[in-house]
């Protein structure tokens, strides 16, 4: 059996986890802040590659966090390059 999605399930899915990604971002910042428990980058990387990879990206921007920890981003761009890929293979699918 194949599993099928279409388009609007796929932007629907990244969509949510974009929202998702600039949450997880936001309260690990204030985590840090408050030197509460944190969200571990593992789970940041995950939120990433599960398509929260925008969310990621635009929390750290909007929360001024992990900005300049530059080994957190190599595992957060191949996530890009991998949806980059999906997303690609979608359209000629679709075409």
């Amino acid at each position: 059996m194949m599993l099928s999605f279409s388009l609007h399930d796929v932007l629907l899915w990244l969509s949510a986890l974009t929202v998702l990604g600039v949450a997880a971002m936001g309260v690990d910042k204030v985590s840090a802040r408050l030197r509460g428990e944190r969200l571990s980058e593992r789970s940041l990387w995950l939120i990433a590659l599960a398509g929260g990879f925008l969310g990621i990206i635009l929390g750290a921007l909007l929360f001024h966090h992990k900005t300049s920890k530059g080994s957190f981003w190599p595992p957060v761009v191949l996530t890009v390059v991998l949806w980059a890929a999906v997303g690609a293979i979608l359209l000629s699918h679709a075409a």
